[in-house]
């Protein structure tokens, strides 16, 4: 009778951890169909001061590299809590929305912490051949 209650407490306790990532940046960036078309953005990671750095580039006609740069700069004397990056999502989507491909990086809440060296990621994905396209980057986490 113990050990299925001690299972359940456990699987709350993961429950709760997993339901406190909340989705901080929802970047989307329109893409050139043609061959080393780049385009970059940068956007706040709600609800603090840190930002991802986007930027998309066209390799050959069937492939997009998507470089990712998360910094967190404060004033010298201000004091923040760190920004826990917990999951990346990046998709590539037709003109009229629909996901193409998509991949994930699975960060285990890296701390991004203030006025540190920032953290870089590179995914490499297919796109939709010929057409204009959407790359889509999805940030989840917290502040600690």
């Amino acid at each position: 009778m113990r050990m299925p209650s001690l299972l359940l407490a456990v699987l709350l306790l993961f429950a709760h951890g997993a339901s406190a990532q909340l989705l901080q940046a929802d970047v989307v960036l329109p893409m050139p169909p043609r061959s080393h078309g780049v385009v970059k953005t940068s956007a706040l990671v709600e609800p603090g001061p840190a930002t991802v750095l986007v930027k998309a580039r066209n390799l050959r006609e069937d492939a997009v590299v998507v470089d990712l740069g998360f910094r967190y700069r404060l004033p010298r004397d201000f004091i923040g809590l760190d920004e826990l990056i917990e999951r990346i999502e990046v998709t590539t989507e037709t003109a009229s929305g629909e996901p193409f491909f998509a991949a994930a990086v699975d960060a285990q809440l890296i701390p991004l912490n203030p006025n540190r060296v920032p953290l870089l990621y590179r995914v490499t994905l297919y796109r939709p051949p010929q057409e204009p396209y959407a790359v889509r980057v999805r940030v989840y986490g917290n502040y600690e």
